[in-house]
């Protein structure tokens, strides 16, 4: 393929990322609000008039990519490690590199599940993006094909938590991969997965920076 089909950007746009940041503010103060319906309904009608505006401004495609120190690429607009997406927790990447990959997360309210503890979903989901990064750090990129969580106990939100990964092994496509979460030393989760490394024709993996956007 002659020319890369990923827009590619010098950095994080920050407007990008502030507005994400500010997204992600609101959910939580949502959640956690006191209900008053006057109040709520005005909150909502100010938050309407904004969501107008992004939409009048709208129609650029989400995926966007911005190059990661030590190889790869972040997705700015992903729903684990993007911070233009304000669904995103987001990931911090503390390394990326072929033996393992780390981030830092933080979750919040809005994630919560059981009291004071996060949502499982979002905890396999955490586990299944790291899992992948790190199969494509490796130099294999894939797509998930069956992922296994075992939940050992309850994870915090409001707490900073360490996801790792790891390829342990490749046969062929499949791809077997594992990791863990945790909240300082304790083990809140581990994972196991086999992914399917795709065909680079097929998904391109992006090399080089293509374009600049404005902030």
């Amino acid at each position: 393929m002659s020319e890369n089909p990923f827009p590619i950007v010098d950095g994080v746009p920050p407007g990008r990322a502030l507005l994400g940041s500010r997204i992600r503010e609101l959910i939580d103060a949502s959640v956690r609000v006191r209900d008053d319906e006057a109040g709520l309904a005005a909150a909502a009608h100010r938050i309407e008039a904004v969501t107008e505006a992004l939409r009048a401004a709208g129609g650029a495609q989400p995926l966007l990519l911005t190059a990661l120190d030590g190889g790869g690429h972040l997705s700015i607009n992903n729903p684990l490690e993007g911070p233009g997406n304000p669904l995103a927790p987001p990931l911090s990447w503390v390394r990326v590199g072929p033996e393992s990959v780390c981030a830092d997360v933080l979750l919040g309210a809005a994630h919560e599940g059981p009291p004071g503890r996060v949502h499982g979903g979002w905890v396999a989901a955490v586990l299944d993006h790291v899992l992948g990064r790190a199969t494509a750090a490796a130099g294999f990129p894939g797509m998930t094909a069956s992922l296994t969580v075992d939940y050992h106990r309850g994870t915090p939100y409001a707490v900073p938590l360490t996801a790792e990964g790891r390829l342990v092994r490749r046969d062929g496509r499949k791809l077997h991969a594992a990791g863990e979460l945790r909240a300082g030393d304790v083990v809140c989760a581990t994972a196991t997965a086999i992914l399917v490394h795709f065909n680079a024709d097929r998904f391109p993996v992006p090399t080089t920076a293509t374009r600049s956007a404005p902030d």
